[in-house]
């Protein structure tokens, strides 16, 4: 028994355009302005692991989209595991596909990806893409590509990776979650280091024995936080900042204390168990 071929034309590029547009359309009433903030790497892929250690966000794209948990996030919320207290908040958004194909370069995205970002304007907060559904409504009127994409959102838990792509309120989080450590510098130096700017010692930054970002700086008290460090800073070399030009002398810091979580007790877990450990021997723990 076949099909009508005067009612159902499963060939209808008319209304596959229609019901394309009445969709973008309904984003644009019922849904929310986001950021997609593409993923991208410094470094070559773990194949061990399969990640990426550098991960890297450095471009933002406006673009709209529909949260369908509108009400609350899903998943488990906070619980507390064997490995402490854990938060596991997502929620389920559409993208219509026309909109992603204008809004992104083709060369660098045709459809969302897993491990890349959102953020939420109105709600200040930063979530993952952990799936993406690339067949959502793809059979209405005999269309075969998707009208648009379904992707899982969650929670984004930071680990250290470079968040740059100056927004400053996407940037924020990276600066308030990054491992970072406050370094005071000497009197007398020139200019003011820029946020998010890299700042390095050595003869140059291709030549650098250290370098890392700027979270912060205050001139008047000469407090310069870094986060995302690599090498080791030392005292009495200049510390040079790449688009600033500004020029300090480290005076001191300390690699051990972590400035952005004033709860981290490592230092003083540290002082006081070398009052009662002898490092000096060579087994300390145990029978020499």
């Amino acid at each position: 028994m076949g099909t009508s071929v005067y009612f159902n034309n499963q060939n209808a590029s008319r209304e596959q355009i229609l019901i394309e547009d009445m969709i973008i359309e309904s984003i644009k009433n019922h849904g929310i302005d986001i950021y997609y903030i593409p993923r991208d790497s410094q470094s070559s892929l773990d194949e061990l692991f399969g990640d990426d250690p550098v991960k890297s966000f450095t471009q933002a794209y406006p673009m709209e989209a529909y949260l369908e948990s509108s009400n609350d996030f899903e998943g488990n919320s906070e619980f507390f595991s064997k490995f402490g207290l854990e938060i596991q908040k997502s929620a389920r958004m559409a993208i219509a596909r026309r909109t992603f194909e204008q809004n992104l370069p083709t060369d660098l995205r045709n459809l969302p990806k897993e491990g890349d970002l959102i953020w939420m304007p109105v709600q200040q907060k930063l979530l993952e893409i952990r799936r993406v559904e690339e067949e959502k409504n793809f059979f209405q009127a005999g269309k075969l590509a998707p009208y648009m994409f379904g992707i899982n959102i969650e929670t984004f838990k930071y680990n250290g990776e470079i968040i740059d792509t100056g927004i400053e309120a996407i940037d924020k989080v990276c600066d308030n979650n990054a491992y970072s450590v406050e370094y005071t510098m000497t009197a007398g130096g020139t200019g003011s280091f820029n946020a998010s700017e890299i700042v390095y010692q050595g003869a140059s930054l291709a030549a650098a024995t250290a370098k890392g970002y700027v979270t912060s700086w205050d001139k008047p008290t000469r407090l310069l936080r870094i986060r995302n460090i690599k090498g080791e800073f030392g005292a009495g070399t200049l510390v040079r900042g790449v688009t600033s030009g500004a020029a300090w002398t480290l005076s001191s810091g300390n690699t051990q204390e972590n400035a952005t979580d004033p709860y981290e007790d490592n230092v003083r877990i540290e002082s006081e168990a070398d009052s009662i450990l002898d490092f000096t021997e060579t087994n300390p723990f145990g029978e020499p």
